[in-house]
């Protein structure tokens, strides 16, 4: 469902966003413009309604996950709330975690309106956690070269299928093909070929199913289905009536912009990966201070994997052993030491990585909610290699004589750029990030250490005419 509409909307937005000035007006420009287009969207979708009879749309395209899940449940509730005849669900799927599968099948069941599952359009298919969700609707429907079936659990780590012991194999099994074979004799359909999709992994097309009994019709579009399936009597919390659909103002609703993201982020490498940036750049705005910049863009990145995180099986302890091993990381470059804080710190990033994404056993459809392994090792590797080198460059410097780590305040020196008021300057012929005390300094100025910040000066200008030592960066 929301791949395809992501790729489409982040090119949208970058085209949108890149040109945008960072005035105040033109932001609220802006954001009056976007208010005022949503608001004439939706006074167009009820004048549209106020002529006739609704049927809400929703297109499920993709695995079925945590973003899926929020967003059948946002429609449910929209359709309700505008007293729509209908809700059609468009249904496309590979198959998807089990939890996200049984979300969207318990509010199906419980919908105040009556459901129309499909499965299209030609071609599209309703595999594995996709079975489950038709076989909770009120109203089954696929379009002609369609597919549904292959229900049968699988156990995968890093993308892979795993092999898992039979005893917990059969538990599994056994526990799908009750809830399976339960939704189907709720709604009335054929409950011997729902267990033999679980058990077997059976597959059947549109005209077997239909002829089976597995579905109720087989329609070429959604005009089509909506016209077979009206005068049909449907029952439920709503009670017993006719489908009133021919002619019904079709009136579909997308996916928002919080469930776009919550697409991308709830993936598990994802959400590690934002994590780990986030927590490493809040680290280092307070390692050497960056005028709030690092913090910010890490801060935005934390409150992302948190969002994913939310809808993943994770364990929040290992979330905390992770945040102690990058504090561990920074304790190491803000004191100097002589590396066992970054081996204490890198050690345990990694359990924490390990730990992260409990085993949650097979799934639905095979859709992986464990972190791959690869991904891991990469992220910590990476982590681990770059400290060592700060670390050794830093254990480099304690055998010098005198000299200080670091620039002491009163030390002189020149900018090597425009300070404004973050650059570079020069002091004791080396480079370092430097930055104004007040105001803006040109290339070339001559300056004098006042304080640092992690590992960038605070300076100051001075006169014209002071001695400056050592002002020309040294090659080593």
């Amino acid at each position: 469902m929301l791949s395809d509409t992501v790729s489409r909307r982040a090119r949208a937005v970058v085209r949108f966003v890149v040109p945008i000035r960072r005035s105040q007006a033109d932001v609220a420009i802006i954001a009056v413009a976007v208010i005022a287009l949503l608001g004439w969207s939706g006074l167009q979708v009820v004048a549209q309604s106020a002529s006739g009879r609704e049927v809400v749309v929703a297109r499920v395209v993709g695995e079925i996950d945590p973003a899926v899940s929020q967003y059948v449940e946002r429609v449910v509730t929209a359709s309700e709330a505008r007293g729509a005849e209908a809700l059609v669900i468009l249904l496309d799927t590979p198959g998807g975690l089990d939890v996200s599968m049984r979300e969207i099948v318990q509010r199906l069941l419980g919908a105040p309106l009556p459901v129309i599952v499909m499965v299209g359009p030609s071609g599209a298919r309703a595999a594995s956690a996709g079975t489950f969700i038709v076989l909770a609707a009120d109203v089954a429907v696929m379009a002609p070269g369609t597919t549904m079936g292959a229900a049968h659990p699988v156990a995968v780590e890093g993308g892979m299928v795993i092999p898992i012991d039979p005893v917990m194999m059969e538990k599994v099994t056994n526990d799908a093909v009750g809830y399976i074979r339960g939704l189907a004799i709720q709604r009335g359909r054929n409950a011997e070929w729902a267990e033999r999709a679980v058990r077997e992994s059976v597959v059947v097309g549109s005209s077997d199913a239909l002829r089976t009994g597995v579905v109720e019709a087989v329609a070429s579009d959604l005009d089509d289905a909506l016209n077979q399936l009206d005068g049909r009597r449907v029952s439920g919390p709503w009670g017993d009536r006719p489908l009133r659909t021919r002619g019904a103002v079709i009136v579909e609703i997308s996916p928002s912009v919080a469930e776009l993201i919550l697409a991308i982020v709830a993936q598990p490498a994802v959400a590690y990966l934002l994590c780990l940036i986030g927590l490493v750049l809040i680290g280092s705005e307070v390692f050497a201070a960056t005028g709030g910049a690092a913090g910010l863009v890490g801060t935005i990145c934390l409150v992302m994997a948190l969002m994913g995180f939310n809808s993943l099986p994770v364990e929040k302890g290992a979330v905390a052993v992770i945040g102690l091993g990058v504090s561990l990381l920074v304790a190491e470059l803000k004191a100097g030491g002589h590396g066992m804080l970054a081996v204490g710190g890198v050690m345990a990033i990694a359990l924490g990585s390990w730990w992260l994404f409990p085993d949650s056993g097979p799934t639905i459809g095979g859709v992986p909610a464990r972190l791959d392994p690869l991904i891991m090792i990469a992220a910590v590797g990476f982590l681990a290699v770059s400290t060592g080198l700060v670390v050794v460059k830093a254990i480099g410097t304690v055998g010098r004589p005198a000299r200080t780590a670091m620039p002491v305040p009163g030390e002189t020196g020149v900018a090597l750029t425009a300070l404004a008021p973050g650059g570079t300057v020069s002091v004791r012929g080396e480079a370092w990030s430097g930055r104004a005390i007040a105001g803006t300094m040109e290339s070339g100025q001559a300056i004098r250490v006042t304080d640092r910040r992690g590992l960038t000066l605070i300076v100051e200008p001075v006169a014209t005419g002071t001695e400056v030592v050592s002002a020309v960066p040294r090659s080593e």
